[in-house]
């Protein structure tokens, strides 16, 4: 029996189902967004105010999952990449000034931290492949926004924790089959991780490359084996009910032998 089944076992009443790759599907993002592909009319920084010759770290979380320690990271990370802005979204419009201050505090320019108003889903996802790099929040992750800024084929740096929210990002990394390039492990590991991507243009471009590459192949956007993979549990449990067995924790296999999908 696996860790993760011990774990469940002894921490939850309920029962724990474990699905290969990731437990929530994508197929809003992707199914719908089809054209972020290959844009007929791509977004343009100067669409949004925003500078053509800077390098762009971006954050779309709502405002309240920023913490200060993650707030001063990011600042770190501005005053050691050159020529480096700060992109977040006015989610809520009150919290601008407020981050534009605790940003002065720690010696950053009020203008490396550039506010854009919230926009609909579909201009959203076009418009996050604006930015360079994603800088997730580790106290509260990225979940949909996670999603949405990978379909964009923008990479993104997260810090899993304990609970699940500090973990949906690294999880949605991790079904992109490309976690081991965008997941650290400490926050010293973040800023690093942060700076080396941000001063090596060649690298950067490297993982951006892939995540584009993969984004129809890999299991994040694969609805259909998310799907299958469901139904290969609906199965189970009910096999386990037909038993006379109590409910127990089990886990998912894609190759499951004894409850594949099309029996």
């Amino acid at each position: 029996m696996s860790l993760f089944l011990q774990l469940a076992m002894h921490i939850y009443t309920l029962k724990s189902l474990f699905i290969s790759h990731i437990a929530i599907s994508s197929m809003t993002t992707s199914r719908k967004n089809c054209d972020v592909l290959s844009p007929v009319c791509p977004h343009k920084r100067s669409d949004y105010g925003l500078p053509k010759d800077k390098f762009i770290f971006a954050c779309f979380n709502q405002l309240y999952k920023m913490d200060p320690e993650i707030f001063d990271t990011w600042c770190n990370i501005v005053k050691r990449v050159p020529n480096s802005v700060l992109w977040l979204l006015r989610f809520p419009a009150t919290g601008e000034m407020r981050v534009k201050a605790h940003a002065a505090a720690r010696g950053v320019s009020p203008d490396q931290i550039i506010f854009t108003d919230v926009a609909m889903k579909h201009e959203h996802i076009r418009r996050s492949e604006l930015a360079d790099l994603f800088l997730d929040t580790p106290l509260c992750n990225a979940h949909t926004t996670g999603t949405d800024i990978l379909w964009a084929g923008l990479p993104m740096i997260t810090l899993p924790l304990e609970k699940m929210a500090t973990r949906v990002a690294g999880s949605l990394c991790l079904a992109t089959g490309l976690g081991d390039e965008m997941i650290v492990s400490s926050t010293k590991e973040y800023e690093d991780r942060a700076v080396e991507l941000a001063t090596n243009p060649a690298k950067l471009q490297a993982l951006t490359n892939k995540l584009k590459e993969i984004r129809l192949t890999c299991p994040l956007f694969d609805t259909a084996r998310w799907v299958r993979n469901l139904d290969r549990a609906y199965f189970k449990m009910w096999n386990i009910y037909c038993s006379g067995r109590h409910p127990e924790p089990f886990k998912v296999k894609e190759d499951d032998s004894e409850f594949p999908y099309d029996r």
